[in-house]
């Protein structure tokens, strides 16, 4: 079975920021957070553990795998490249545009929402045969969890992937 878990939260979550690939540490609620998932989840042996490389989700994983297990990072589920959009507040920023598979909005520097499946699709393909006999878990983000449903639900008939969204250290199980 394929376990994801989005992050921990960090100060920009709290300020309502588009974080894309700034590197923010988990914040004090972020680490609670994490080990509380970790007590959620410590009847589950993972055969492996898989982390985007970024510090909040590093972060996170290193909690849950409680020194038990290595954390492996893979740059395949780093989160979104939200270029010109980073450090944003949400509600200064166009999602539904940005979120639209059919639109594909391509931007200055931001990452297309196909090129994000492309690259997230092309993980899970590696994995597929791992996780479908073993148990396995990615920490990753609010901006890669919409590729990783899209991969097992379909691309939703609005398009828009963003309606595939989960709060933070939330367990989705595949």
């Amino acid at each position: 079975m394929l376990y994801v878990i989005r992050h921990g939260k960090t100060d920009w979550n709290l300020e309502n920021k588009i974080q894309g690939r700034a590197d923010i540490p988990l914040n004090h609620l972020g680490i609670q957070e994490a080990n509380l998932i970790k007590e959620a989840l410590n009847q589950t042996k993972f055969y492996e553990i898989i982390s985007s490389p970024l510090i909040r989700a590093k972060k996170t994983a290193e909690i849950i795998s409680n020194h038990q297990i290595p954390v492996v990072t893979d740059a395949r589920i780093i989160e979104r490249d939200f270029g010109e959009f980073e450090g944003l507040h949400k509600e200064d920023f166009d999602c539904s545009s940005f979120w639209n598979y059919s639109l594909n909005c391509q931007y200055a520097k931001a990452e297309s929402v196909q090129k994000l499946l492309n690259r997230v699709y092309n993980f899970l393909d590696e994995y597929k045969e791992i996780y479908e006999k073993k148990d396995v878990l990615v920490v990753t983000h609010a901006g890669v969890i919409p590729a990783i449903c899209s991969y097992f639900k379909g691309i939703p008939k609005s398009n828009n992937l963003f309606c595939y969204h989960y709060k933070t250290c939330e367990i989705i199980k595949f």
